[in-house]
């Protein structure tokens, strides 16, 4: 147990001694240990800010290393106010004549007379409502139920099979409107109805009123009518360089393999089509879009290596993982594998350099834009072997920067190295902590000892001079 309160007898500041010999004891080591946590805990952020740079570069290969890549293709409509396109890697190369014929429409449906407001009945029986030739549900009308309420029960039954209701109103009154949710002629809609009200399912009564024959949208007994031409149930048509092709929707996605034909546009009643080119090229811009990337990519790695590896003169201090084995081993495979030359890749481009890849002093690299441009517009197809496959640049340096990535890779070893060290250093302290408990106590026994010595001295003093003062004053007194 600490000794506290020393001093008091001996008058002297003994526990500001105390303290000032334990906190000389305890500043060098402390001072020592917070530097390493310190480092420690400054290299773990920057061996985390570097896995991140080396995972976007890995990111950046992703493209370059898979070798269908550079089979890619490309299309291009020659007029996108009629059609746009987009394509897949499986697309034949060419170029073909698109012509616009007509757009696909969804069939919409309206009431002939109109109702004298959303609030008015329809009359009583059961609505069958489907496509054409196809599956239908039925509405139950009760005699009670007006408009709105026919509405809802079309737009919330389970087993609706697309079809929407809505309610225009306007100076003559309350129409019912139903639209087919999807286009094209295999969307036809077709309404029977089962009046109960007068036994008479077409004629112009009751329930009748919703009456529409989708074989005959013309006939003059449907109580529901298209309101106009381009309400009718119609497939969309082009032709492919001649030869016609529908789509119940504006999309064309079989007719060329590896294409999709969007139409935007209709002949417009004119007796010529409309017409534009549809060109099918390789895919040259998203590879060089892909090796500008890397590039830019490789060299914010570059960056971040010197930035923690380089000695800097002016200020004479070195990065925090200078002379660090893991990040020198990543430092110098990744330049190895930059400059290397592929065997199996064309004489003519087999490595970066002849891409129009340069080193630079400090390590990062330049990309010639006129090069590179050559390259593809002329040798294109060697591309690939240089970049991709079993022994491509992008997949070797794929699969090296993998070995530091991993979860049990080389970051993740010297992340825990630098842990262990963190967790040392916590021994550390917690020693030290106690053996300057020891080194206080001990200090603090010894000057208690010397405080009773300094007292009873003190003690001693006190009662010498007491008898010194007592002698001198018989002896004055005897002479006096």
């Amino acid at each position: 147990m600490a000794i506290s309160s020393i001093g008091v007898g001996s008058g002297i500041d003994l526990e500001t001694l105390v303290t000032d010999l334990v906190a000389a004891e305890r500043e060098p080591k402390e001072l020592s240990l917070n530097l390493k946590e310190t480092l420690a805990n400054a290299s773990i952020s920057a061996l985390g800010g570097l896995k991140s740079t080396v995972s976007a570069f890995q990111d950046s290969l992703e493209n370059l290393k898979n070798t269908d890549f550079y089979s890619g293709r490309t299309a291009t409509s020659g007029d996108s106010t009629l059609f746009t396109v987009s394509t897949e890697s499986e697309a034949n190369l060419g170029s073909y004549t698109i012509e616009m014929s007509q757009l696909a429409s969804a069939n919409k449906v309206a009431t002939n007379a109109a109702f004298a407001d959303p609030n008015a009945t329809v009359g009583e029986g059961t609505l069958s409502i489907g496509v054409l030739g196809g599956n239908s549900f039925d509405i139950v009308v009760a005699a009670t139920d007006n408009l709105t309420a026919v509405r809802d029960a079309i737009n919330n039954a389970a087993d609706n099979i697309g079809v929407t209701a809505s309610l225009i109103t306007g100076t003559l009154g309350t129409e019912l409107v139903i639209t087919a949710n999807n286009s094209g002629v295999a969307n036809q809609l077709n309404i029977s109805v089962v009046d109960t009200g007068d036994a008479l399912n077409q004629d112009a009564n009751g329930l009748s009123r919703l009456f529409y024959d989708g074989s005959d949208p013309d006939n003059s007994i449907n109580g529901l009518n298209q309101i106009q031409q381009i309400d009718a149930a119609q497939d969309a048509e082009i032709y492919v360089d001649g030869f016609a092709a529908t789509s119940s929707t504006n999309e064309f996605s079989g007719v060329l393999e590896g294409i999709t034909i969007t139409a935007l546009a209709d002949d417009g009643g004119e007796a010529t089509l409309p017409s534009a080119s549809l060109v099918v090229s390789t895919d040259k811009t998203s590879v060089k879009g892909a090796i500008e990337t890397f590039v830019a990519s490789y060299n914010e790695l570059i960056t971040v290596l010197n930035s923690l590896t380089d000695y800097d003169q002016a200020t004479g201090t070195r990065g925090l993982l200078s002379g660090d084995a893991t990040i020198s081993t990543l430092e110098n495979q990744v330049r190895r594998v930059i400059t290397d030359t592929v065997d199996r890749a064309d004489g003519s481009l087999n490595n970066l350099a002849l891409l129009g890849v340069s080193t630079n002093s400090n390590g990062s690299v330049a990309l010639d834009d006129a090069a590179l441009d050559n390259i593809i517009n002329n040798n294109f197809d060697n591309i690939g072997s240089l970049m991709s496959g079993e022994n491509g640049i992008t997949t070797r340096l794929d699969d090296l920067l993998d070995s530091f990535l991993k979860f049990d890779g080389l970051f993740a070893t010297k992340e825990d190295t630098l842990n262990t060290q963190l967790r040392d250093i916590e021994d550390q302290r917690a020693k030290l902590e106690f053996r300057l408990t020891a080194i206080e106590e001990r200090f603090r026994s010894q000057f208690a000892a010397l405080d009773i010595l300094v007292s009873q001295l003190n003690t001693t003093g006190d009662f010498l001079t007491q008898q010194l003062d007592a002698a001198a004053q018989i002896v004055n007194g005897n002479n006096s």
